[in-house]
């Protein structure tokens, strides 16, 4: 694992990059290194997540937990005026009915069936 400075002239071990699932759902980690970055459930809705350290005696803590708010994906409206229109004619779609927990960055327009 690549080395890092934790801001006190000492190295420490950079955290690992985990997904967490079902079938997988813990990771442990050896100490210095005390963190770990989660690649977070394809979900949206509260995680919790928990921690439980060992120290060198063998002896666990009660568990820590914190809770994490996974942002819902958006959802796109799409609006076609007029929608019909003759061969060679122009229409307007839009997506500005679509919404998001957080902010929209694009919107992609695509032919599903063109002739």
């Amino acid at each position: 694992m690549p080395q890092i400075a934790n801001g006190t002239g000492v190295n420490a071990t950079a955290p690992a990059t985990v997904e967490l699932t079902p079938a997988s759902p813990s990771t442990t980690t050896t100490a210095p290194n005390s963190s770990v970055s989660i690649t977070v459930p394809n979900t949206s809705g509260q995680v919790t997540f928990s921690l439980v350290v060992t120290d060198n005696l063998g002896v666990k803590s009660p568990p820590a937990t914190a809770t994490v708010n996974i942002q819902a994906a958006p959802t796109a409206r799409l609006t076609a005026t007029p929608n019909t229109v003759t061969p060679g004619g122009a229409i307007e779609l839009s997506g500005s009915g679509s919404s998001s927990s957080g902010s929209i960055a694009s919107y992609t327009f695509t032919v599903e069936n063109p002739a």
